[in-house]
């Protein structure tokens, strides 16, 4: 059976579409305007940085890509299982809708002319227009506006505010360098002023190394690993079973013992 069976097959049942009897809003997003439940209670997320904003407004979706909420440690405690749909970029259709989702959730990044009307078949699919990369608050804020939780939204805006002043009375952030990388077997990738934690970083008036001043992300040799020096090293470590994950934190562990590591001003 394929996955235009499937979704069909979906499709036909009572089940699939909003009973009369549901409240919903319209909204609109990146690819149009949709209907959806006002209070959805079974979302399924195709993306990564959805799922975060998700989960920090107070909500747990029933399925997203597994590879995000086994490796991001901020997350709040997952209650129960949430079901893996494979990465955003290909996500399983089949499995998405055997889950008989009632709102699908996405972004531009991963939601093109072909994936959404997919998407759609299933159940009511909202773009939310942000890349969650530099455009998180963005992100977060047309999740808020889709799920009802604008109040909630507005509160983690005033937190993060509050948090970004203390930082700054207590510490002189301006002469602070600070680094940010993740190693992988044959490569360094370094997180630049326009990925999520760059976006923090300049936020807190803190200063960056040269070659992560531009862009989002870089990947460099393990030769010059001299580059991402600073005053501040932060590593990524994912602490997940996944083959991913074994492979980051012994590449780490292989690099602390490289001769150019403890030359590092951060590693000093």
């Amino acid at each position: 059976m394929g996955i235009s069976t499937v979704i069909a097959s979906a499709c036909t049942r009572p089940d699939r579409s909003i009973a009369p009897s549901i409240a919903t809003k319209q909204i609109s997003h990146a690819l149009g305007e949709t209907d959806v439940p006002v209070r959805p209670t079974r979302i399924v997320v195709v993306g990564y940085f959805t799922v975060e904003a998700m989960m920090a407004l107070g909500v747990q979706p029933i399925a997203a890509p597994a590879v995000i909420i086994d490796n991001l440690l901020h997350l709040p405690t997952v209650e129960g299982a949430i079901a893996d749909i494979g990465v955003p970029n290909n996500p399983n259709l089949e499995k998405i809708a055997a889950l008989n989702p009632d709102l699908i959730l996405t972004s531009k990044l991963f939601a093109g002319a072909d994936t959404y009307p997919l998407l759609s078949q299933i159940a009511p699919t909202v773009v939310l227009d942000a890349n969650g990369h530099s455009e998180w608050q963005a992100l977060t804020r047309l999740c808020a506006e889709t799920l009802g939780k604008e109040t909630e939204a507005e509160q983690l805006k005033t937190d993060y505010a509050a948090k970004l002043q203390t930082f700054k009375s207590q510490l002189d952030a301006s002469s602070l360098q600070v680094s940010v990388a993740s190693f992988y077997p044959e490569q360094i990738t370094t997180f630049n002023k326009e990925s999520f934690i760059g976006t923090v970083l300049d936020a807190a008036g803190l200063s960056r190394p040269p070659n992560q001043r531009e862009g989002r992300n870089a990947q460099i040799s393990i030769e010059l690993l001299n580059e991402i020096d600073g005053d501040v090293l932060f590593v990524m470590k994912p602490q997940s079973q996944t083959e991913l994950a074994g492979d980051v934190r012994a590449a780490l562990e292989k690099i602390k013992t490289n001769p150019l590591w403890n030359t590092l001003n951060a590693v000093k």
